[in-house]
């Protein structure tokens, strides 16, 4: 495993752990346990039997960690050392890039009695019907036969994941946050400050359009997810961001969300924007095409330049409630064994030793060097990139975090936002006609 540097020790351990989550209404995350608690695979599945006693077994897994994923390559490092090691556990795996399209198949296949034995994917409002139907399986449940399962995971942590039955189901490997990463060698080349108020990004915007440099990557027919919830938080405040009784906030909504059309006719974004993918505006922004993106901090291990780039909150609208430090983050993915795994005797134990490998401390820690926030205490790192630094401070910075809007967000209401947002960035749809039809599809 990379080893952390104490650059990152800026609060990663605690004040990161203490803060996260601060402003989304979750249970406060506690300070991670240590390294020396963490159980080895092996004492997990304590009673297994000796690996030329075992039947041969095979699992299915799908996760986010194919595709694009600059986590790939660790997860199929640490998934070959797992086959090596457990040869008697076939492990047919379907990872893919996490789109909506990724979204849809989950879907279908637990709808159609079709899903893995052990999956990773997101919790909230995306685990619901699967925890409803009682298609996956608690820790609880998990740990009445296997106690050490997940130990080495931080308590609040798996609270902060914690679901509307009040069971924990998933368990995490990396957190996240959002922001602003902005290209520091463009803006130097122009003279340009970091956009860190409304002020700055206008004159960031118009002084780059005016050099043919794209001021903001983005695709907004394809995936306008990041700028949907930064502009609601930023207009609204923290508060708003995260009522779900979105009647209540409903101007506040209308207000941010008009800044789609502000952007756009500035000239902020791509001229494709509405017809562009996220991998090519993605792209566009790494070859230093464009100046800004708004992404996840998964972005930073795509990067070719990750030191030539920071990160920061997106400024504030002008008289939005926000704190300008005020940003996206939480623990919003994890590992789940499915009831289907876990009702095969050879599978559930399969199922255990597969995703203890996968949340093993040093493979958290490997995973983590790519991107993200720990769910774990995995020490200090080195080497990490200035934009991962930066997005280190900017988290443990931070006033308040919420997590995303579709966390919560009934899909067929986020599904109708989605599918608006490049209408009303050209002004063809009308924002408080669209809002009033995603809360009535939300309730």
């Amino acid at each position: 495993m990379k080893k952390f540097s104490k650059i990152i020790a800026l609060g990663l351990a605690t004040t990161m752990f203490g803060s996260a989550l601060v402003g989304c209404g979750k249970k406060e995350v506690d300070a991670p346990p240590a390294e020396d608690d963490t159980p080895d695979v092996e004492d997990v599945v304590e009673d297994e039997p000796e690996e030329d006693e075992q039947e041969e077994v095979t699992i299915r897994t799908v996760s986010q960690f194919g595709g694009t994923d600059p986590s790939a390559e660790v997860y199929e490092a640490i998934l070959e050392q797992f086959r090596e090691d457990n040869p008697k556990i076939t492990v047919e795996d379907e990872s893919a890039t996490a789109d909506e399209a990724w979204k849809a198949k989950v879907a279908t296949d637990f709808a159609a009695g079709n899903e893995p034995d052990v999956i990773f994917t997101f919790t909230g409002v995306d685990a619901k019907v699967m925890i409803e139907q009682g298609k996956v399986v608690s820790l609880d449940e998990i740990r009445a036969e296997f106690p050490d399962y997940a130990s080495n995971i931080s308590e609040g942590v798996l609270n902060s994941v914690q679901e509307f039955d009040g069971n924990t189901y998933a368990v995490p490997v990396r957190g996240f946050y959002e922001g602003l990463f902005v290209n520091k060698a463009l803006l130097d080349e122009y003279d340009l400050e970091l956009p860190t108020d409304w002020e700055k990004m206008e004159t960031a915007i118009n002084t780059l359009k005016e050099n043919d440099i794209v001021p903001i990557a983005a695709a907004l027919g394809h995936q306008p997810h990041y700028w949907i919830e930064h502009l609601i938080l930023s207009q609204g405040g923290v508060e708003a961001h995260k009522n779900q009784d979105i009647a209540a906030v409903k101007d506040e909504w209308v207000a941010g969300l008009e800044y789609f059309k502000t952007l756009y006719d500035m000239g902020a974004f791509p001229a494709d924007t509405n017809s562009t993918d996220n991998d090519i505006i993605t792209e566009m922004f790494n070859k230093g095409d464009a100046a800004m993106l708004l992404e996840g901090n998964w972005a930073i291990g795509g990067f070719d330049n990750p030191d030539d780039i920071t990160v920061i909150p997106l400024p504030v609208v002008p008289g939005g409630k926000a704190d300008q430090s005020d940003i996206i983050s939480g623990f919003s993915t994890g590992w789940y064994i499915t009831t289907k795994a876990w009702e095969d005797p050879a599978k559930r134990a399969a199922a255990v030793k597969y995703i203890s490998a996968m949340t093993a401390t040093d493979a958290i820690g490997e995973f983590v060097a790519s991107g993200g926030t720990p769910s774990a205490d995995v020490g200090e790192v080195e080497g990490l990139p200035a934009a991962a630094i930066d997005g280190f401070k900017m988290q443990a910075d931070a006033a308040n975090m919420d997590m995303p809007i579709d966390s919560w967000l009934a899909k067929p209401a986020w599904d109708k936002l989605l599918s608006s947002i490049p209408g009303i960035a050209t002004g063809a749809e009308d924002i408080g006609s669209v809002v009033d039809e995603v809360i009535t599809l939300h309730e």
